[in-house]
């Protein structure tokens, strides 16, 4: 194997802020009274940061060591796909997100299934997740 041990805690760390940035989501968008569901997910994300930590100290010049944020890139979708995917972000669900920008429900979920191709996933979650961690939008204001 001719892979650097450095190639593989880069992936790891690009995995866990993933992880991180699909727990930050997960948060935004369950009930409040789903208290199992709120813990189970707040042992997750404590675990990945800690995991996260570690392989910081371990590589700290690898791809987002020394907290430093990823690059920006550009984001592959048009104006009113960053729209929905930006509403959506904020947990709003299709008619809400249809509502707020004057369309039908049947383009909102056209523009959904345009992200998830163009995100290579298959649920909001994962894509704002993923657009989150390219930098393609901004984290949501709490």
């Amino acid at each position: 194997m001719n892979e650097r041990p450095d190639a593989h805690l880069a992936a790891l760390l690009k995995a866990l802020d993933l992880l991180l940035e699909q727990a930050r989501v997960y948060e935004r968008v369950l009930p409040a009274n789903n208290y199992p569901a709120r813990a189970a997910v707040a042992a997750l994300s404590r675990l990945a940061e800690q995991a996260r930590q570690e392989a910081r100290r371990l590589a700290p010049a690898a791809p987002g060591g020394q907290d430093s944020p990823p690059p920006a890139e550009a984001a592959p979708f048009s104006p009113r796909e960053q729209q929905v995917l930006e509403l959506a972000a904020t947990g709003l669900t299709n008619k809400e997100i249809a509502f707020r920008l004057g369309i039908s429900d049947r383009t909102v979920q056209f523009h959904i299934n345009s992200i998830f191709n163009k995100t290579a996933t298959n649920s909001r979650t994962e894509a704002v997740a993923v657009a989150l961690q390219r930098g393609w939008i901004p984290p949501a204001r709490g």
